[in-house]
């Protein structure tokens, strides 16, 4: 299982999001059946015969790692809605290919969204980050951007004609590796 996490997280770094997804959700049932079939058998045998070892009440610590359990789930839900999430209901924020006018662009987890947008010259871009840590940075060193936390925002004005291409610094890489983004002038 552990090769398996490894190989997903490479999957999730070559932006091979549904493979790995899918590799993800193999290995959390490959554990059930772990769990089902190899765990739960062997506490019941424990909890029926007897031994030294034998813990007086097994139902507190039962409890326990429930309790253990409940919370990493919980913690689980509230770090990807955090992270991928808008908090208010809906799922997302309004991207900006909802407003094809717009020089709005969303930083999320992993892309910009839109990746690509055409601006006319003198027009000022806005990235606002959706969640995580995320920067704006150009290849060519023309503009960069403190870093960004989830609601921050960080804008550009293009005053001259040209092809802009730009990554963020913690998850990407200049010349349009993993995460990053072009800004066509005209």
């Amino acid at each position: 299982m552990g090769a398996g996490v490894l190989t997903g997280a490479a999957l999730a770094r070559l932006r091979r999001f549904r493979v790995h997804g899918w590799l993800q959700g193999a290995i959390v049932g490959f554990n059930g059946v772990v769990i089902a079939f190899a765990m739960i058998p062997s506490l019941i045998r424990y909890l029926r015969f007897p031994t030294r070892l034998r813990i007086a009440n097994h139902k507190h610590w039962m409890r326990v790692g429930l309790g253990a359990w409940l919370i990493a789930v919980a913690l689980g839900a509230w770090t990807y809605q955090t992270l991928n999430g808008s908090g208010n209901g809906r799922s997302g924020l309004v991207t900006a290919r909802a407003l094809p006018s717009s020089s709005l662009i969303i930083v999320k987890n992993f892309g910009f969204d839109p990746a690509e947008i055409t601006v006319a010259t003198g027009a000022e871009v806005e990235w606002t980050d959706q969640g995580g840590r995320h920067s704006v940075q150009a290849d060519d060193g023309s503009f960069k951007s403190e870093t960004m936390m989830a609601g921050g925002k960080f804008k550009h004005r293009f005053d001259r004609p040209g092809v802009y291409r730009y990554f963020c610094e913690f998850l990407g890489a200049a010349g349009g590796h993993d995460i990053a983004g072009v800004v066509f002038v005209k």
